[in-house]
């Protein structure tokens, strides 16, 4: 998969021709789209979430069920979401999936009309969790001096144009976005 690369033809340095891929799938994650990579995140989570029904139906304390689901299908959930650029259908799709999820697991039904906060007890909004993973791991690459990452996590391209209509929004420009800085700005 190239990304930014006008010649497709791609070689190895032994001068072998590597085969070009629209997308693929890298240690569990969908590497072209966050789009994509959130949908199998969440069907893999609701996986993990069913196959515990005992423990959801079970007499234990409402706190000790969150416990066990964050420990368990909020880590399958949100495994990879340091790199996802989310939209705002993203960021929707992913609080309701949770809230919902926080809804099975705590056997409360959508029509006994619970509020935001009871399913969700201390638990911080998903969306703001993964906001807080971006941030730490694009300071984590920043830091890391000796490797490329250091140099590439705030790189954008100076070359080519604009596709008409709203940008993309960019990994480094959600970082930016979520910290109230400018890009410039994030190196200090």
């Amino acid at each position: 998969m190239n990304l930014n690369v006008n010649d497709n033809d791609v070689r190895s340095l032994a001068g072998r021709l590597i085969k070009t891929v629209v997308s693929f799938i890298y240690l569990g994650s969908e590497v072209s789209s966050a789009e994509k990579d959130l949908n199998i995140r969440i069907a893999k989570a609701w996986s993990a979430l069913n196959k515990m029904q005992t423990i959801w139906k079970s007499s234990l304390t409402d706190n000790l069920k969150r416990l066990f689901f964050r420990a368990v299908v909020e880590s399958i959930l949100l495994y990879g979401s340091e790199t996802w650029t989310l939209t705002k259908h993203l960021e929707n799709s992913l609080d309701g999936t949770y809230t919902r999820m926080l809804r099975v697991v705590l056997n409360k039904s959508w029509q006994q009309h619970p509020t935001k906060k009871e399913p969700y007890g201390n638990i911080p909004a998903i969306s703001s969790l993964v906001r807080e993973k971006w941030i730490r791991f694009a300071g984590h690459c920043y830091r890391s001096y000796s490797e490329l990452v250091s140099k590439l996590i705030l790189w954008k391209p100076r070359y080519g144009h604009n596709s008409v209509g709203r940008p993309r929004t960019t990994y480094i420009d959600q970082v930016a976005k979520d910290v109230g800085l400018q890009n410039e700005d994030l190196p200090t």
